[in-house]
């Protein structure tokens, strides 16, 4: 193929560039792109990644910019005039307000709508197509204009008609303001489950242990916990260590103190404490009891915030709430559906059947007065931005909540992947004080604020470490039309709620395919989606089709679901998924025009992930012609949270293949593929990118990619055909014995072998790792899980391993005879912390702990590792003068 032919998307890519705006977006998408934050999606793509993309996959000389053609450039504009051979300086065309005329993207799995807004926004049409109708709604307001006057008008409505109402029931007694005719806002709501011991009848509360909350004020060093006999709410400053009760004087050890350990729970009322199941006692007593224990507040006239025990006069407000539901239930919108049976729902055994049993009785009857005045709206169109308001606050509103204890913040439903129960969960304030997290306001506010960026957009970027923004970038203006042929002459957009395996517009009529399809078995999209659908079905199901089936399309979704066929409703396996993507990736080539390219981002922890992503582009036609390392989202996030400590996506650029190429050997390749992966590798890592295992993973795979499909399908090992799995599977043993190997072996040489695993496999996870998951990677170092577990680096919880942090470490360490050097690094850190470290850093310095706080100060992004690293360098060699460490 020629040049002349290639995109610039196939040539170059300005991954450093990006990346540097990237990384910033992904901690603060909220401010740097606000339309994406008015509605929770799963593996939401950045949007300064899908604006590079599509301006690299379209620019060319009849592109305008700012109304004049980019063929007309030169430096007395300011602008470079392009090397289309060598596109490199189109990165200075990244702030520009770019106007691709109507050129067509196409995305066959638009999601969270990140490709359809970035086109929009340089003036191209979009086609979208979604088979999830929660997804298609979303993308449809994120789109879609607007009056500002007219909406803020019907939230002022909503206020009057029913918001008061709401905030009545949400009231407390104020600690500090007795006697006066005023209550606090109650924030937060604690509540506990409690099951019978099977053994006397009791009911046990399922407190994990006895702490409650943080200070609030960081210049605070106390903790917040509960008396297990008389449930007072009190101050503490250790609460490792024995505890007062300030009113009933018992002494207890609040963090050891609770009945639960690893989904089992033992009565405090029996002589003996013999372990009982909690999904055995749920399934022989049926959903546990919930009792209020604790209430956040705010007082809006002292301003004060705290921590109370609820009282007669709380109790009182929820069997009023209870009272009042029992005799309006029949005329609210309530949703009675049973909850989907699928792999990623780990509450159903907890007792969670129906999604209404989701919510407390004073949630349900809020929320569905609320919903039943947003419907009253007469716009359509201000109706469905309240409503989306309405159901992003739902996520915030239900009792699978739990409490940031560190951070003194609400939790929502999704901040896993996954719904979970909650033994301890925490009910909201739904239409919200002047604090907290998820409320109704809050969420409408979010929502308005995304709308606003749409009629007055802007563009971030970073110049000389600065983070600096460009104003009046792009305007996002959609208008819809049903019919894909009507694109141009009476709208710019159309959005399609159905299978993309089927795609009714003209073949040849795209000039792009930007998209992100679903990542083989890490998010099944549909089952999550249900918990909002189900309450927007009770308003869009007289509007819109697509929303009068009982829960959204399983069968039919491309993901591959990791349970047995006996354990889902619909089972999807590896074939399933394979078949799925390859009839949409070839109806997206029969929709390109020739010279078109399609560009998708991925990343996957296996190889299975990859191969059956790969095996379906080349079923469609397609082989790979450019691939690019680029920063995805943030560490910790609900797609990626245990599935691998992956931080980079891969771009990765597709094209009809014209012709088959010459036979080649699959020796002959790995080299190529190795050489290429360290390069990659060690560029990134120049840059100053920190890759975690997983990202070496990633670059490796898309490499690998990159080069068999080039040769496909002529990739011969011992005289046959080369299969996609078999040269993934290759590779694989590539990283884990070459790559990896060298990366520990440099640290080894640094410190001891087992800490430079560690640093290697362990961090950059999260918070916590799969058992399984950590003990496969472990097992080519010929590590097992339980030596970090005996050297407390790791606890294990069920089949998760939760990662400790230097101050749970602190006392282990202390009374280790042969300490690792990270457990030196940890101990440093933890005297820095408690103001320590001048009197004690002696004992803990040496090259290797110095060496691990260097390398934690990098994985970490913590810079407070590498100062501390300074300063016990500098005064191990010097012993001066200690001074104040700063």
């Amino acid at each position: 193929m020629s040049d002349e032919k290639r995109r610039p998307l196939e040539i170059s890519f300005p991954i450093d560039q990006v990346n540097e705006i990237a990384e910033k977006e992904a901690h603060a998408k909220r401010y740097y792109r606000p339309v994406y934050t008015m509605h929770k999606w799963w593996a939401r793509r950045l949007g300064s990644v899908f604006r590079t993309m599509i301006l690299y996959a379209l620019a060319d000389d009849e592109m305008t910019v700012g109304g004049e053609r980019q063929s007309t450039f030169g430096e007395d504009d300011g602008l470079p005039e392009i090397d289309w051979e060598s596109p490199d300086d189109l990165w200075e065309y990244y702030l520009e307000d770019i106007d691709f005329d109507g050129k067509t993207v196409l995305d066959p799995f638009m999601g969270g709508g990140t490709s359809i807004v970035e086109s929009l926004r340089m003036g191209c049409n979009a086609i979208g197509s979604e088979l999830n109708p929660v997804a298609w709604f979303v993308v449809k307001k994120e789109v879609e204009s607007v009056d500002l006057d007219k909406l803020d008008a019907a939230f002022e409505d909503i206020r009057d008609s029913v918001g008061q109402e709401i905030q009545d029931y949400y009231q407390t007694e104020c600690p500090h303001c007795e006697g006066d005719d005023h209550n606090a806002d109650s924030m937060y709501h604690f509540w506990i489950k409690k099951l019978p011991c099977r053994n006397c009848g009791e009911d046990v509360p399922l407190f994990k242990d006895y702490r409650l909350a943080s200070a609030r004020s960081s210049l605070d060093s106390y903790y917040n916990v509960v008396c297990p006999d008389c449930w007072n709410i009190f101050p503490t400053e250790d609460y490792r260590s024995d505890t007062e009760c300030t009113d009933c004087k018992n002494v207890f050890v609040p963090y050891d103190a609770g009945h639960v350990s690893r989904g089992t729970y033992t009565c405090p009322h029996c002589n003996e404490h013999p372990e009982m199941d909690i999904i055995e006692s749920v399934e022989r007593f049926g959903k546990p009891d919930e009792e209020l224990f604790a209430i956040e507040y705010y007082c809006p006239e002292t301003g004060e915030k705290g921590y109370k025990e609820p009282d007669e006069f709380d109790r009182e407000l929820v069997s009023k709430a209870q009272a009042e539901l029992e005799d309006s239930r029949d005329e609210l919108p309530i949703p009675q559906q049973e909850r989907y049976r699928g792999s990623s729902d780990r509450a159903r055994k907890h007792g969670y059947e129906y999604y209404h049993q989701m919510f407390n009785d004073r949630q349900l009857l809020l929320l569905s007065k609320l919903l039943s005045e947003i419907n009253k709206i007469e716009d359509q169109n201000v109706k469905e931005f309240l409503l989306l308001a309405f159901s992003s606050a739902t996520e915030f509103n239900n009792m699978l909540c739990e409490y940031n204890r560190t951070a003194n913040k609400l939790e929502g439903v999704y901040k896993r992947h996954t719904i979970l129960s909650r033994h301890q969960p925490i009910e909201n304030n739904l239409w919200g004080t002047k604090y907290g997290r998820g409320t109704f306001t809050g969420e409408f506010d979010k929502m308005r604020a995304g709308k606003e960026f749409c009629q007055n957009p802007y563009e971030k970027y970073v110049e000389d470490g600065e983070t600096k923004q460009k104003d009046g970038i792009g305007k996002i203006e959609g208008k819809l039309v049903d019919d894909p042929h009507d694109l141009g002459e009476k709208g710019n957009v159309h959005l399609r709620c159905g299978t993309s395996e089927y795609l009714p517009i003209e073949d040849n009529s795209v000039d792009a395919v930007i998209t992100d399809p679903p990542y083989f078995d890490n998010v099944m999209y549909s089952e999550t989606a249900d918990f909002y659908y189900v309450w927007l079905k009770q308003v869009l199901e007289d509007e819109y089709d697509h929303f009068t089936a009982e829960l959204t399309p399983k069968a039919s979704e491309v993901v591959s679901d990791p349970a047995g066929e006996d354990s889902v409703d619909v089972y999807r396996d590896e074939e399933h998924f394979v078949t799925g993507l390859t009839n949409v990736f070839d109806q997206a080539n029969q929709k390109l025009k020739d010279d078109g390219v399609m560009a998708f981002t991925y990343h996957h922890k296996s190889t299975e992930g990859w191969s059956t992503v790969l095996q379906s582009v080349l079923n469609a036609g397609f082989y790979v012609t450019a691939l690019y390392p680029i920063r995805g989202e943030m560490r910790g996030s609900t797609h990626i949270h245990d599935k691998a400590n992956i931080e980079y996506d891969m771009i990765v650029v597709c094209r009809d293949r014209d012709d088959d190429p010459e036979e080649v050997s699959w020796r002959s390749l790995e080299d190529d593929i190795y050489f290429r992966a360290s390069e990659e590798i060690n560029r990134l890592e120049e840059s100053g990118s920190r890759l975690t295992q997983g990202d070496v993973f990633a670059v490796t795979m898309g490499k690998c990619l990159e080069v068999y499909s080039e040769h496909y399908p002529n990739v011969t090992a011992d005289g046959e055909q080369m299969s996609v799995k078999q040269a993934l599977e290759t590779i694989r043993g590539i990283v884990d014995e070459q790559l990896m190997a060298e990366r520990v072996q440099i640290m080894s040489d640094e410190m001891d072998t087992l800490s430079a695993i560690y640093l290697t496999y362990v961090l950059g996870r999260g918070d916590s790792v799969s058992y399984n998951a950590l003990n496969k990677d472990l097992r080519t170092r010929g590590v097992d899980v339980s030596e970090l577990v005996t050297e407390g680096l790791l606890k294990q919880d069920g089949d998760q391993l939760r990662i400790l942090s230097p101050s749970e470490r602190s006392d282990r360490i202390e009374n280790k005879r042969e300490p690792l050097a990270v457990d030196e690094a940890h101990y440093l850190k933890y005297l820095f912390e408690t103001d320590q470290l001048a009197q004690k850093f002696g004992k803990w310095t040496n090259e290797g702990s110095i060496a691990a706080l260097r390398r934690l100060g990098e994985i970490e992004n913590d810079e407070d590792y590498g100062d501390i690293a300074d300063y016990v360098e500098e005064r191990s060699d010097t012993q001066l003068d200690l001074g104040d460490f700063s």
